[in-house]
């Protein structure tokens, strides 16, 4: 394991994940870097910094609405979100100088995080109350090595594919449930002069990961053993298959997919400008904020059949407080936490952000995503690659399906790509 068994600094550095599940466009810094991370003021009003990873405007404008209404009931603590670009290297840079903030989101399932918790960076929150009502499927994902937990996680993700409703009923398509299927889908949309998909070249790494983990079972661990020197993908039956799948969805596409963004993806479909897209739960509030309107819904992205189906999803951003913090700021951060692991606030905040809440109590109520969410319960899903696979690897893998993609290469130099790509980053 010691090519992968990078230190902090290393392996966070390099590291931009999904977040898995968060992801999509950048956002505003909402109140500006606070260098102490959080303090008391003169009139014992305790004010701390939230290092609020996922930037889609609906997630954030959800955790502004739950801060809010905290600071009606708490007065005397201020909660001060900061999200900001690139916040993974931004905060790898300030862990590395001592600058933590006392809370902040993170992704407890992936390598970086519990690499934080065995340098000692993270507040252990095992016997919190706020532990006790987190879905058990999903809290038993998140232990960190030792067995303890040092998050509340707070929501599930999952990458799919939405389509838009009408489109399918005006033009006769049924929901496909394998690849085959899916393919003719997409010609009867072309034919009927409907783009069949937006998707994004610019934001290729979650479409990336979705279609690894959909086309090739498995395929996750057996890059992990490139990256440890035991095989290579190149000439793997599996892995072309991905790559020639991967290709003939591009043709499928929008013509401007080279320079779009997954903002710009999630707009277009809005607006009613492609049938379908591949994104991710995040997606959801955002295109309901564009488009309150829409019919739309979810269905898993097909593999050859549904048995060889897998989803890719797990455990999204999570709440953790820095073990650094001054005591009152631990005090405070922890009083927020409570507050938002009560069922009506998790709620609250499920229905403005649009992700499902792993919260006990709470429901996700959208009868066009139920079968997606039962395909999933019935576990045919596999984590984000950044859980299994170091960030630095599944960063430039990003980089190497742009240029499979821009450049027209062939699938078999892709594979021999990616080879490439995991070895050479293994080894640093």
């Amino acid at each position: 394991m010691k090519k992968i068994q990078f230190t902090l600094i290393c392996l966070l550095l390099a590291a931009f994940t999904i977040v898995a599940a968060g992801c999509g466009k950048a956002a505003n810094n909402e109140s500006g870097s606070n260098s102490n991370g959080g303090k008391a003021s003169g009139d014992g009003v305790v004010k701390i910094e939230f290092f609020q990873q996922q930037g889609e405007e609906a997630i954030q404008s959800a955790y502004k609405a739950v801060i809010e209404d905290f600071s009606k009931e708490y007065p005397n603590i201020k909660i001060e979100m900061n999200t900001v670009p690139d916040s993974v290297k931004v905060l790898t840079a300030r862990v590395a100088s001592g600058d933590i903030p006392p809370l902040f989101t993170d992704w407890p399932t992936q390598l970086q995080f519990k690499e934080k918790v065995k340098n000692g960076y993270i507040e252990k929150l095992s016997g919190q109350p706020f532990i006790e009502k987190v879905n058990k499927s999903y809290l038993a994902m998140t232990p960190a090595e030792d067995g303890e937990y040092y998050s509340l996680p707070y929501a599930r993700n999952y990458m799919a594919v939405y389509y838009n409703i009408d489109l399918f009923e005006k033009n006769n398509v049924a929901i496909p449930t394998t690849y085959a299927e899916f393919i003719e889908a997409c010609k009867k949309f072309a034919a009927s002069g409907v783009t069949p998909l937006y998707l994004p070249i610019k934001d290729v790494g979650h479409i990336f990961q979705a279609t690894n983990i959909a086309y090739v079972p498995g395929g996750v661990e057996e890059m992990v053993k490139v990256a440890k020197g035991e095989a290579q993908v190149e000439n793997n039956p599996a892995f072309l298959a991905f790559g020639n799948k991967l290709n003939e969805l591009f043709t499928y596409a929008n013509k401007d997919a080279a320079g779009a963004s997954t903002a710009m993806m999630q707009e277009a479909f809005a607006n009613g400008q492609a049938a379908m897209i591949i994104s991710g739960s995040y997606g959801r509030g955002n295109i309901k904020l564009a488009n309150p309107d829409l019919k739309f819904g979810a269905f898993p992205l097909p593999n050859d059949t549904q048995e060889t189906t897998n989803v890719l999803s797990g455990v999204n951003a999570a709440l953790s407080v820095s073990a650094k913090a001054k005591p009152e700021e631990k005090e405070a951060a922890i009083t927020f936490i409570n507050y938002l692991a009560r069922p009506e606030v998790a709620q609250k905040w499920s229905d403005l952000s649009g992700e499902p809440s792993i919260i006990e109590g709470t429901v996700y109520d959208d009868a066009n995503l139920k079968p997606l969410l039962d395909f999933i319960d019935k576990g045919q899903v596999h984590d984000w690659m950044a859980s299994t696979i170091p960030s630095n690897i599944v960063t430039e893998l990003y980089s190497t399906t742009q240029a499979f993609l821009l450049e027209k290469q062939s699938v078999e130099k892709y594979l021999q790509n990616i080879d490439a790509t995991i070895k050479l980053n293994a080894a640093n």
